[in-house]
């Protein structure tokens, strides 16, 4: 469970239909933010469920390292296979795709070759309806904005490490803590740039001096900030 609200929806219905026989998982690893994990924390214990917290490091893998457009199935065959090897070979694993999701995506190639079953995907539930069910349900992470792991925010082809995902959680979490709940912030050759949406444009002009001297700080020289609408 990542502690976004398909995953969430997918937990709640799992634990209302086996009770105690179910558990969450939520994999830590240096492309999930701390965010996500004391989310996935909070919405485990408002649904009552049984959750385990799986350290992965992903990084090992030299096919994630090199973060080329089939990244993500390669990260997730290693999750995957992190969690085969920890439960009973006969245990069904659950994932919270929807019906909205893009078909070909390469992490769906892991999630057919796992067997993981995709009970949003299975009924045909898109996004708003996930919501709206999540909302009726009363979970606290109904509205919560969707967000892709830290490799998103850096270029196809560059590296990823620890330092340089390190930074842009750094960075995002510089203006989470000030309110914004939507934006993206990547960097690319020593430059930082942030993505934000219309809404928080004054609290990025109020931050602006603070944040370049965070990411001077955090061995970037400069930044460029733009609007986003995802």
């Amino acid at each position: 469970m990542s502690g976004g609200v398909d995953s969430g929806l997918v937990a709640y219905a799992v634990r209302k239909a086996l009770g105690d026989t179910c558990i969450a998982v939520t994999v830590r690893s240096a492309l999930t933010p701390e965010r996500d994990l004391q989310r996935a924390v909070a919405v485990a214990e408002h649904i009552g469920i049984r959750h385990g917290v799986l350290p992965v490091d992903v990084l090992q893998d030299r096919a994630v390292c090199a973060n080329e457009a089939d990244r993500c199935y390669h990260c997730k065959r290693t999750l995957f296979s992190v969690m085969r090897g920890g439960f009973d070979s006969k245990a069904l694993l659950i994932d919270g795709t929807n019906a909205d999701d893009d078909p070909k995506r390469p992490g769906l190639r892991a999630v057919k070759e796992f067997s993981v079953f995709s009970p949003l995907l299975a009924v045909g539930l898109t996004k708003v309806e996930v919501r709206r069910l999540a909302c009726d349900a009363g979970l606290p992470n109904w509205n919560t904005p969707s967000e892709s792991c830290l490799a998103t925010r850096l270029p196809l082809g560059m590296e990823l490490t620890e330092t340089g995902l390190n930074r842009v959680e750094v960075m995002e979490t510089f203006f989470h803590e000030r309110g914004v709940d939507t934006l993206r912030a990547s960097h690319d050759n020593l430059m930082a740039s942030v993505e934000f949406m219309p809404q928080y444009a004054e609290i990025m002009i109020k931050n602006r001096d603070k944040f370049v001297a965070l990411i001077k700080r955090i061995g970037l020289r400069s930044c460029e900030f733009k609007e986003w609408s995802p």
